[in-house]
């Protein structure tokens, strides 16, 4: 593949000749990964390329593109993690792709490390809880996975991300308890409701940011906020109605310091949490995507045709939401059955039904 990546990389940055201090980081990993495209050996048109093998190889390189184009935005708004996690998702492509060729089983695509994307590759799930809150499944890299086993209160010291200094502390003086989260999850928690109780969730310092919203049981959930619509198309969220278990994100709007909802669930012992997050936990895709409830997904794709196929009860709609997360337009709406439309391009966008759906580029 030389010639098809490298050449130049460097002349790529639009940042050359200015501070980098805040994005040396992200450059230094998309230029490793363009020059370890540019050495790869594979070629599409060898013998015994297959189908399947260039489609990986695709994937890297849509990888290594969409990466730069994020980089090479508004740098204010220059969301580190989503770079990250759009280079994770080429490497992965490239394992794949050596798997194929040397005959070897696929390897499995663990998520980057739940504390900071910087450490790379998860290795392991292990079970946390953040202060104050519910313990959950977590996947994290070895590192946090052996501190995390040696010290599972919320008080662990965290990893130093890479390429930081470390300070030390005066002989005999007690380390400072710190979590191992770069970024504090805001967590509100509750057991049934019939909305009769206003919950108060703290938005996080980086925004913009979602609720993940999860009910272990099967009751149908639906969730109201207080005030101004504040961004939004409506203020109530229908999060399932076929009662399937809940994991849903809702989108919270750059605004006020915290956001005051209601809950009003079928069951009156069903236990629930809403968390502040960040964007990396939207679902991606490019081509196809499955879900119940309401949710926030990023397409990934170009402008043009699409399908939405809805089995639920009530009306479905999806809506296109701005950068800030902010509803934009209704992109289309109806019952249960099958709805073309265009995509307006990539971007966040937000499915409002009680029921099962699936979104694809036709």
């Amino acid at each position: 593949m030389r010639g098809r990546v490298g050449g130049g990389l460097r002349r790529l940055w639009p940042w050359s000749g200015r501070d980098k201090s805040a994005f040396a980081e992200i450059e230094a990993e998309i230029t490793a990964f363009g020059e370890a495209l540019d050495v790869h050996s594979f070629s599409p048109g060898q013998a015994g390329a297959t189908d399947e093998m260039r489609a990986e190889l695709a994937r890297a390189l849509d990888a290594y593109d969409q990466a730069k184009r994020d980089a090479a935005g508004d740098r204010m708004r220059l969301d580190t993690l989503g770079v990250l996690r759009t280079l994770d998702e080429g490497r992965h492509a490239l394992a794949r792709l050596d798997a194929l060729v040397a005959g070897r089983p696929l390897p499995k695509h663990m998520p980057l490390c739940f504390f900071d994307a910087r450490h790379g590759r998860a290795a392991r799930q292990v079970s946390w809880a953040p202060p104050g809150g519910a313990a959950r499944n977590i996947a994290v890299c070895a590192a946090d996975a052996v501190r995390l086993a040696e010290n599972p209160s919320p008080s662990t010291p965290r990893q130093p991300a890479p390429g930081s200094r470390v300070r030390t502390q005066p002989r005999g003086a007690q380390p400072r308890p710190m979590t191992p989260s770069r970024v504090p999850q805001p967590q509100v928690s509750g057991e049934g409701s019939s909305g009769e109780q206003t919950h108060r969730l703290k938005m996080p310092s980086y925004r913009p940011a979602v609720m993940v919203f999860s009910a272990n049981g099967q009751a149908r959930v639906h969730v109201r906020f207080e005030g101004g619509r504040k961004g939004r198309s409506s203020r109530l969220y229908r999060l399932s109605g076929d009662g399937s278990p809940i994991t849903a994100r809702i989108p919270l709007p750059e605004g006020s310091k915290a956001i005051s909802f209601r809950v009003f669930a079928a069951g009156e012992r069903e236990t629930w949490t809403a968390t502040a997050a960040p964007l990396r936990e939207v679902p991606r895709f490019r081509d196809e995507i499955h879900g119940t409830g309401s949710d926030v997904v990023h397409y990934r794709g170009e402008p043009g045709p699409g399908v939405l196929r809805y089995t639920g009860p009530s009306l479905i709609q999806l809506e296109a939401l701005d950068d800030r997360l902010a509803y934009w337009v209704t992109v289309t709406e109806g019952r249960a059955g099958e709805h073309t439309f265009q995509w307006p391009g990539r971007g966040y966008y937000q499915v409002r039904s009680a029921g099962a759906w699936s979104l694809s580029a036709a």
